[in-house]
């Protein structure tokens, strides 16, 4: 009698997690579906208004790619005043607008305040590295290798590289209708 019960109960266990195995390709399909329907997007934020740079290594920087939106286009810097002594020698305070060129790429453009949002990029699957099942649980890991694609002028201001590519760990689920990553199971 014990033996049939657990005879029946593996026999549950195999029919239900079924044949149907996860591949590289099947996770990457899946996963490039869920980034169609909600991609992936990395904005940055940039200062309008009013806006003071240091004579630092960091702000100069900043400034520069300032200058370089300046140059193609995207936005109009108008120098305000540049402190030549005291504390904050070296020290220039910019107008910053945005330009028609730029709003397209805009997600957020404040009334008030000075802090405007633009896309940078968005990730797309650039390949599936790895997929780890786990039977018992109905479910699989996914190593997944994402590129960045429609890259914005405005990426320069990102904090990650869009030339880098972002791995990231997944969960999948094992349902009665497939394997599913962003649907409600």
């Amino acid at each position: 009698m014990k033996n049939t019960i657990i005879l029946t109960f593996l026999a549950i266990m195999v029919l239900s997690c079924g044949s149907d195995n996860l591949s590289n390709s099947k996770a990457e399909n899946i996963i490039s579906e869920c980034l169609e329907a909600e991609p992936e997007i990395r904005k940055s934020s940039i200062a309008i208004g009013k806006a003071t740079f240091t004579k630092k290594d960091y702000d100069q920087e900043l400034l520069s790619k300032y200058v370089q939106l300046e140059l193609e286009g995207y936005l109009q810097m108008e120098l305000l005043r540049e402190f030549t002594t005291g504390w904050r020698k070296g020290t220039k305070e910019y107008s910053i607008k945005l330009n028609e060129k730029s709003l397209p790429f805009m997600e957020q453009i404040p009334e008030k305040g000075n802090l405007a949002v633009a896309r940078a990029y968005k990730y797309e699957v650039d390949k599936v590295l790895e997929v780890q099942e786990i039977p018992a649980m109905n479910s699989a890991k996914v190593k997944v290798q994402y590129r960045a694609v429609d890259i914005t002028p405005f990426s320069v201001f990102s904090r990650k590289d869009a030339n880098e590519f972002w791995i990231d760990d997944l969960n999948m689920k094992k349902t009665s209708n497939g394997w599913k990553y962003c649907d409600k199971f």
